[in-house]
């Protein structure tokens, strides 16, 4: 995951709650569904993802580092 400021032809524009998310169109169908949220605590901070079909390995957030 990086921040990006510009969208290009391949993003998809996705805006909820004052926030705007670029996604690419390839990437897309792996985030539907998903919930992002960013989380700050002692240990640090950054986003977390929940996917809404975690795949069978328990998969299914990621933070900070996700790609």
């Amino acid at each position: 995951m990086t921040l990006d400021e510009s969208k290009t032809t391949d993003d998809i524009l996705d805006e909820g709650y004052g926030v705007s998310i670029l996604t690419d169109k390839k990437l897309s169908s792996y985030l539907e569904g998903a919930t992002i949220d960013f989380i700050d605590s002692k240990q640090g901070g950054g986003f977390e993802i929940r996917t809404a079909n975690p795949s069978s390995d328990g998969c299914g957030s990621c933070g900070g580092g996700c790609s």
